[in-house]
């Protein structure tokens, strides 16, 4: 945000060991993980002392990785972490908190109405125009609607395998996932024409005054020029009709993405 080459470093630095350390790759028997370009990723909880992994679970909240690798231009990871969220979605018609993937099934089935999978769709449609991050969002809307709309609000999900309501809506509900749903679809929003807005983890747009734009704009234009290009290649005239609400992945991607959430 500031220029500052020492964050920079710092935040290179940490990327590269959660690289290094906590992302893991879906890989069938006696594959060469170097040669794994598109291949499913996930990644562990690990001890930060040893880098070893701590245990089985993928937590919901860890869907705003993917907003951090799409913001660093890692286009490929983010669109490959995204579509492991998108599964689970798509089993469950919402996030489980904790979901076990070495025994494929929820370690914790609740689901607080949270806004991570929501943010990381409209920062990858944003960053690649690819239609079939639209459709995404209106499956995630379909499903608040149908399983969490009450009388007076949208309700917390006690389990995600029940649809069991609980009598409480949080408060990051309208701050951020609505939010960020009603960004996806508003592409005529000011927050899109004027481009000098950054939102906070929580959701909360900062407009960049002219100091801070003046001191990053030669050190960051033509890095994040580069990487959001890819926006030119994911347009929606170059999807036939039929693959617009497709993953942006291979078949054998998705294949093996499937087996494995579920087995």
């Amino acid at each position: 945000l500031f220029g500052n080459e020492e964050d920079l470093y710092r935040f290179a630095w940490h990327y590269e060991s959660i690289d290094h350390y906590m992302k893991k790759m879906v890989l069938p028997p006696e594959a060469d993980a170097s040669q794994a370009t598109d291949n499913p990723i996930y990644y562990v909880n690990v001890d930060m002392r040893t880098g070893k992994t701590m245990n089985h679970w993928i937590d919901s909240l860890s869907a705003a990785f993917i907003g951090v690798q799409v913001l660093h231009g890692d286009i490929n990871a983010a669109i490959r972490h995204h579509a492991l969220f998108y599964k689970l979605w798509l089993q469950y018609d919402g996030l489980p908190e904790r979901y076990n993937w070495a025994l494929k099934t929820c370690d914790y089935s609740f689901y607080p109405l949270r806004p991570e999978f929501a943010e990381a769709t409209y920062l990858l449609f944003r960053a690649t125009s690819h239609p079939f991050y639209l459709g995404v969002g209106e499956q995630i809307y379909n499903s608040l609607e149908k399983y969490t709309k009450t009388r007076c609000g949208y309700a917390t999900l006690k389990s995600v395998e029940s649809k069991q309501q609980e009598d409480r809506m949080e408060s990051f509900f309208l701050s951020e996932t609505c939010k960020y749903l009603y960004l996806l679809f508003d592409e005529d929003n000011p927050v899109h024409k004027a481009g000098d807005f950054i939102f906070t983890t929580e959701g909360h747009l900062l407009r960049i005054n002219n100091f801070v734009r003046e001191k990053t704009a030669s050190y960051t234009r033509k890095e994040r020029q580069k990487a959001w290009n890819i926006s030119n290649y994911f347009s929606c005239e170059k999807f036939p009709e039929q693959r617009k609400l497709l993953p942006p992945v291979s078949d054998k991607f998705w294949e093996a993405l499937t087996s494995f959430i579920e087995g």
